[in-house]
């Protein structure tokens, strides 16, 4: 069948994980699905929400969670909007200030990302007895995966993010100059911005998003509802491309990086760039290697398919931090937007795909094999750094 549309503005904020985008551009995989694409770097996430709504782009690299904010009409205007492909897992870190870091280390007793929590909290208490302002932690937006594993690691910890801590929202690459002015006191955000601020000696990294929930999901490529109904065929042109640009990438991430590192797409030293990725970035209060195998994954553990039951906890976090009602119906509102549906129908006749939507998510701390429709697939570790379980909700009949 024919496409609706060739030419496509998809919109992108400059961190690593826009590299699906960035490959299937450079290595000719959106032109070999017959699309002539743009790829549109923005300013905010707020940015790339408001113009997919308005239609100045067609679709784009986004935050899990803040399409379903947007389909629910939470933080702005109500549109629905959908994600029938994963970009990924995992890539996000913690990163303190120097004197941050100097304070944890004084009060740390321990190693694991757990006692980081634990000394973070020792110092929130000190500043509190001594009349000192809250530490400022900075996450990219209400509606993100970095917001919600940041207020779960330090609920963890025993610190309240709503009294105990500041938190505030800003770009991603805006992170390191507001740690260097001293605005904010640390960072939850996406790479490179994190080893930019290693590079630079501004902090320390304390841990990853791994560290928080092992694989846990990160960005989508997100459509409005409305433009998936009026060009199925070049929404699943789209999704061809970015499947074969993931798998690319898992065996040529070397090759991959280089292709961000062209200036169009981010500003940042290779040497930087590669940090996570080949085991030298170090995490922690002892500042250990971080392993390098697990901060990025682009295609393996089913790392593309859409599943709802990590829609399912996003939704579950907004209840619990109350910016969506109590009520809501989580099954159907994560069904509504994570459409593993449309991914099964492009991609049914040609891959092995789990045989459910849904998977049990904090169960495993080591991979693990589940049914799929041509026989087990390999799923990744996905504990969560308390040992919780994720009770998968069932839809009402």
């Amino acid at each position: 069948m024919s496409l609706e549309k060739t030419a496509l503005r998809l919109g992108y904020i400059p961190l690593t994980d826009c590299l699906p985008l960035a490959v299937a551009c450079e290595q000719g995989f959106f032109a070999a699905q017959g699309l002539t694409v743009e790829l549109s770097c923005e300013a905010s996430w707020a940015n790339i929400r408001d113009k997919l709504i308005v239609g100045h782009l067609d679709g784009a690299q986004m935050l899990a969670p803040m399409l379903l904010a947007a389909s629910l009409g939470i933080g702005g205007l109500r549109k629905p909007m959908i994600t029938a492909f994963s970009l990924g897992l995992n890539g996000n870190a913690i990163t303190a200030s120097n004197s941050l870091f100097n304070a944890l280390r004084e009060h740390g007793g321990g190693s694991t990302p757990l006692d980081v929590a634990y000394a973070l909290a020792a110092v929130v208490r000190e500043r509190r007895a001594r009349k000192q302002e809250p530490l400022v932690l900075a996450t990219v937006f209400p509606f993100s995966s970095h917001n919600y594993l940041l207020r779960y690691w330090l609920s963890a910890g025993g610190i309240d993010p709503g009294r105990d801590i500041k938190l505030v929202a800003l770009p991603p690459q805006q992170m390191v100059d507001n740690l260097r002015l001293g605005h904010i006191d640390g960072f939850c955000v996406g790479e490179p911005w994190n080893s930019c601020a290693v590079g630079m000696g501004l902090g320390k990294c304390l841990l990853t998003g791994y560290d928080i929930w092992q694989n846990g999901p990160e960005k989508v490529f997100g459509v409005t509802a409305q433009w998936a109904e009026k060009h199925p065929e070049t929404h699943a042109a789209v999704l061809r491309a970015l499947h074969e640009a993931a798998q690319w990438i898992e065996n040529n991430l070397p090759v991959a990086l280089q292709l961000l590192d062209r200036g169009h797409y981010l500003e940042v030293p290779m040497s930087w760039l590669a940090l996570p990725l080949t085991g030298e970035l170090r995490v922690g209060l002892d500042q250990r290697r971080c392993g390098a195998d697990a901060f990025h994954v682009f295609h393996r553990y089913q790392a593309n398919f859409p599943w709802r039951s990590q829609a399912q906890w996003f939704l579950q976090q907004m209840q619990r931090w109350q910016q969506v009602p109590a009520d809501i119906d989580i099954a159907a509102a994560a069904a509504n937007v994570y459409r593993s549906d449309l991914y099964r129908s492009v991609f049914g006749d040609t891959l092995n795909l789990p045989l459910h939507d849904t998977k049990s998510e904090g169960e495993h701390t080591q991979p693990w094999l589940a049914p799929g429709t041509r026989g087990d697939i390999l799923l990744g570790p996905d504990a969560f750094i308390d040992g919780a379980k994720f009770e998968v909700i069932e839809p009402s009949v």
